[in-house]
Protein backbone atom coordinates (compact mmCIF):
# COMPACT_ATOMS: atom_id res chain seq x y z
CA UNK A 1 0.00 0.00 0.00
CA UNK A 2 1.58 3.11 -0.56
CA UNK A 3 0.06 6.45 1.28
CA UNK A 4 -1.12 9.57 -1.11
CA UNK A 5 -2.68 12.72 -1.26
CA UNK A 6 -5.39 13.38 -4.54
CA UNK A 7 -5.79 16.58 -4.83
CA UNK A 8 -8.84 17.59 -6.20
CA UNK A 9 -10.08 20.79 -8.58
CA UNK A 10 -12.20 22.88 -8.00
CA UNK A 11 -13.66 21.61 -4.84
CA UNK A 12 -15.78 24.08 -2.23
CA UNK A 13 -15.82 26.86 -4.57
CA UNK A 14 -18.76 27.97 -5.85
CA UNK A 15 -21.29 25.96 -6.95
CA UNK A 16 -19.07 23.07 -6.14
CA UNK A 17 -19.32 22.67 -2.07
CA UNK A 18 -18.75 18.84 -1.23
CA UNK A 19 -18.71 18.26 2.50
CA UNK A 20 -15.07 16.55 3.68
CA UNK A 21 -17.03 13.33 4.86
CA UNK A 22 -19.11 12.97 1.85
CA UNK A 23 -15.34 12.56 0.08
CA UNK A 24 -14.15 10.19 2.49
CA UNK A 25 -17.09 8.35 1.59
CA UNK A 26 -16.72 8.36 -2.09
CA UNK A 27 -12.66 7.36 -1.45
CA UNK A 28 -13.70 4.64 0.96
CA UNK A 29 -16.31 2.98 -1.73
CA UNK A 30 -13.36 2.94 -4.41
CA UNK A 31 -11.38 0.73 -1.58
CA UNK A 32 -9.07 3.08 -0.52
CA UNK A 33 -8.04 2.58 3.02
CA UNK A 34 -6.84 5.20 5.55
CA UNK A 35 -8.85 7.80 4.32
CA UNK A 36 -8.94 11.63 5.67
CA UNK A 37 -9.07 15.20 4.64
CA UNK A 38 -6.70 18.15 5.10
CA UNK A 39 -8.66 21.34 5.67
CA UNK A 40 -12.11 21.55 3.51
CA UNK A 41 -10.44 22.13 -0.16
CA UNK A 42 -10.11 18.70 -1.42
CA UNK A 43 -7.05 16.96 -0.25
CA UNK A 44 -7.82 13.84 0.17
CA UNK A 45 -5.05 11.11 2.14
CA UNK A 46 -5.27 7.47 1.65
CA UNK A 47 -3.15 4.66 1.01
CA UNK A 48 -3.86 2.32 -2.08
CA UNK A 49 -2.20 0.45 -4.76
CA UNK A 50 0.57 1.92 -6.78
CA UNK A 51 -1.93 1.39 -10.41
CA UNK A 52 -1.42 3.34 -13.12
CA UNK A 53 -4.91 3.34 -13.39
CA UNK A 54 -5.94 4.65 -9.97
CA UNK A 55 -6.65 8.37 -10.42
CA UNK A 56 -8.92 7.34 -13.29
CA UNK A 57 -10.72 5.61 -11.11
CA UNK A 58 -11.06 7.89 -8.04
CA UNK A 59 -12.39 10.85 -11.19
CA UNK A 60 -14.68 8.04 -12.09
CA UNK A 61 -16.11 7.87 -8.67
CA UNK A 62 -16.15 10.93 -8.04
CA UNK A 63 -18.35 12.30 -11.07
CA UNK A 64 -20.55 9.84 -10.42
CA UNK A 65 -21.19 10.56 -6.97
CA UNK A 66 -21.25 15.00 -7.30
CA UNK A 67 -22.67 14.88 -10.57
CA UNK A 68 -19.66 16.78 -12.21
CA UNK A 69 -16.28 15.94 -13.68
CA UNK A 70 -13.53 16.55 -10.55
CA UNK A 71 -9.66 15.98 -11.92
CA UNK A 72 -7.11 14.02 -9.33
CA UNK A 73 -3.91 15.24 -9.48
CA UNK A 74 -2.02 12.18 -6.77
CA UNK A 75 1.07 12.28 -5.38
CA UNK A 76 2.53 10.25 -3.02
CA UNK A 77 3.46 10.88 0.52
CA UNK A 78 7.54 11.30 -0.48
CA UNK A 79 6.57 13.65 -3.21
CA UNK A 80 4.54 15.70 -1.85
CA UNK A 81 6.92 16.05 1.27
CA UNK A 82 9.62 16.70 -1.60
CA UNK A 83 7.30 19.29 -3.27
CA UNK A 84 6.52 21.45 0.14
CA UNK A 85 10.25 22.50 0.06
CA UNK A 86 10.21 25.60 -1.84
CA UNK A 87 12.67 26.59 -4.33
CA UNK A 88 13.29 30.28 -3.72
CA UNK A 89 14.45 31.63 -1.07
CA UNK A 90 13.25 35.06 -0.71
CA UNK A 91 11.72 37.03 2.74
CA UNK A 92 8.32 37.69 2.65
CA UNK A 93 5.95 37.24 0.02
CA UNK A 94 4.27 34.16 -0.11
CA UNK A 95 4.37 31.05 -2.58
CA UNK A 96 1.58 29.04 -4.42
CA UNK A 97 2.05 25.76 -5.98
CA UNK A 98 0.25 24.71 -9.24
CA UNK A 99 -0.18 20.42 -9.76
CA UNK A 100 -0.27 19.49 -13.13
CA UNK A 101 -1.06 15.98 -14.58
CA UNK A 102 2.52 15.56 -16.60
CA UNK A 103 5.97 17.01 -17.02
CA UNK A 104 5.76 19.57 -19.29
CA UNK A 105 7.60 20.46 -22.10
CA UNK A 106 10.62 22.70 -22.02
CA UNK A 107 9.53 25.01 -24.44
CA UNK A 108 6.59 25.90 -22.36
CA UNK A 109 8.54 25.98 -18.88
CA UNK A 110 10.67 28.80 -20.89
CA UNK A 111 7.60 30.55 -22.28
CA UNK A 112 6.20 30.53 -18.91
CA UNK A 113 8.76 31.45 -16.72
CA UNK A 114 9.47 34.43 -18.90
CA UNK A 115 6.05 35.60 -17.88
CA UNK A 116 7.34 36.35 -14.48
CA UNK A 117 7.00 40.09 -13.98
CA UNK A 118 7.48 43.04 -10.89
CA UNK A 119 10.28 40.68 -9.20
CA UNK A 120 8.18 37.46 -9.47
CA UNK A 121 9.01 34.45 -9.95
CA UNK A 122 8.54 31.31 -11.26
CA UNK A 123 9.95 27.89 -11.32
CA UNK A 124 9.27 24.66 -12.84
CA UNK A 125 9.87 21.29 -10.71
CA UNK A 126 8.80 18.20 -12.21
CA UNK A 127 5.09 18.50 -12.38
CA UNK A 128 4.60 21.46 -10.24
CA UNK A 129 4.95 25.26 -11.16
CA UNK A 130 6.25 27.35 -8.16
CA UNK A 131 5.60 30.75 -8.30
CA UNK A 132 6.45 33.51 -5.24
CA UNK A 133 4.91 37.04 -5.56
CA UNK A 134 5.15 40.09 -2.88
CA UNK A 135 1.66 40.93 -2.39
CA UNK A 136 -1.88 39.27 -2.65
CA UNK A 137 -2.13 37.43 -5.96
CA UNK A 138 -5.02 39.42 -6.78
CA UNK A 139 -2.15 41.93 -7.25
CA UNK A 140 -0.26 40.39 -9.59
CA UNK A 141 -0.01 40.43 -13.40
CA UNK A 142 -0.06 36.56 -13.10
CA UNK A 143 -2.99 34.66 -14.08
CA UNK A 144 -3.44 30.64 -13.28
CA UNK A 145 -5.32 30.82 -16.34
CA UNK A 146 -1.83 32.24 -17.75
CA UNK A 147 -0.02 28.58 -16.51
CA UNK A 148 -3.21 26.43 -17.92
CA UNK A 149 -2.69 28.22 -21.46
CA UNK A 150 1.43 28.10 -21.85
CA UNK A 151 1.51 24.77 -20.41
CA UNK A 152 -1.75 23.49 -22.39
CA UNK A 153 -3.09 21.65 -19.43
CA UNK A 154 -5.38 21.98 -16.51
CA UNK A 155 -3.71 22.62 -12.76
CA UNK A 156 -4.73 22.78 -9.38
CA UNK A 157 -3.11 25.50 -6.96
CA UNK A 158 -2.64 25.37 -3.39
CA UNK A 159 -0.60 27.76 -1.13
CA UNK A 160 3.06 26.33 0.37
CA UNK A 161 1.12 26.25 3.53
CA UNK A 162 -1.30 24.02 2.32
CA UNK A 163 1.34 22.11 0.52
CA UNK A 164 3.36 21.91 3.73
CA UNK A 165 0.42 20.94 6.20
CA UNK A 166 -0.80 18.17 3.77
CA UNK A 167 2.68 16.49 4.48
CA UNK A 168 2.89 17.01 7.78
CA UNK A 169 -0.20 15.20 8.33
CA UNK A 170 1.27 11.95 6.65
CA UNK A 171 3.37 10.65 9.58
CA UNK A 172 0.40 11.17 11.94
CA UNK A 173 -1.69 8.66 9.77
CA UNK A 174 -2.61 5.31 11.47
CA UNK A 175 -1.28 2.21 10.37
CA UNK A 176 -1.97 0.77 7.28
CA UNK A 177 -5.10 -1.75 6.44
CA UNK A 178 -5.41 -4.06 3.72
CA UNK A 179 -6.33 -3.23 0.12
CA UNK A 180 -9.92 -3.62 -0.43
CA UNK A 181 -10.50 -3.74 -4.66
CA UNK A 182 -14.32 -3.63 -4.14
Amino acid sequence: MTPYVALLRAINIPPRFVKMDRLVSIFTDVGLVNVSTVLASGNVLFDGPSTEDLSERIEDALARSLEFPVPVYLRTAPEITAIAVVPFNVPGGSVEISFLPEVPDSDAVARLTATATGGERLAVIGREVYWWHAGRHDESQHREATTVRILGMQTTRRSARTVARIAAAFPTRPTEQVFDPR
